[in-house]
Parts: structure tokens; sequence; C-alpha cells
């Protein structure tokens, strides 16, 4: 059976609402692109949490003021998935790929 576009955009509320929550609770900050079924994440300033690329920037720069951030895309039917971009095999993407996991289960 199709499922309907009203109940595909209710349970997308939903999730993004539930990412926002778990991300936020970890240091996160999320923001909505405009127009677009896309929100940024931006990681915290934590260095402990940021990679080696990172970590080594931010010590050229000065006090860690430096955030990597990634693009959360929505991807709609037949696919129904959330992306991650860019797609790396970094362990900070992974973190936020677990979190999101969770989240919506």
């Amino acid at each position: 059976m199709k499922k309907s576009k009203a109940t595909e955009a209710l349970r997308v509320v939903s999730e993004i609402a539930a990412i926002r929550a778990a991300l936020k609770k970890r240091g996160y900050r999320i923001q909505k692109q405009p127009k677009q079924a896309a929100w940024k994440v931006y990681t915290p300033l934590n260095l402990s949490l940021l990679s080696e690329k990172t970590k080594a920037l931010s010590s050229c720069v000065g006090k860690g003021e430096t955030e990597e951030s990634y693009l959360l895309t929505y991807q709609p039917a037949p696919i129904s998935a959330w992306v991650l971009h860019p797609q790396n095999n970094e362990s900070l993407r992974q973190t936020i790929e677990n979190i999101i996991q969770h989240a919506i289960k």
C-alpha cells in the first residue's frame, strides 16, 4: 500500500524533532536550511570530540573555535531515508550517524 505524502510529512516532522533533541543533548547545533528538507549539523567546539584534522586546524587558529558541519537531508519516497553529507569515514560522522539512528528507532 502506498503511503500518503501527508503521512510521510508527519513522520519526517516527528523524526527531525527526535533527531534535534538527541543532537542538542550531546552539544551539537542544528539549523534548518531554507526551502529544503535539509538541516546543517554543527559539531561541538569541544576538541575532544573533533577529528584530528580539525584539531590541527584549531591549534593554528588559536582557541579551538572551529566547527565542522554536516548536512542532514531527507530523501523522500521511494528512498524515504535520512542522509548525512559529506559521505566520509571520519569517526565524528559515524558518531552523528549513530545518534540519528538511535533517535529515530
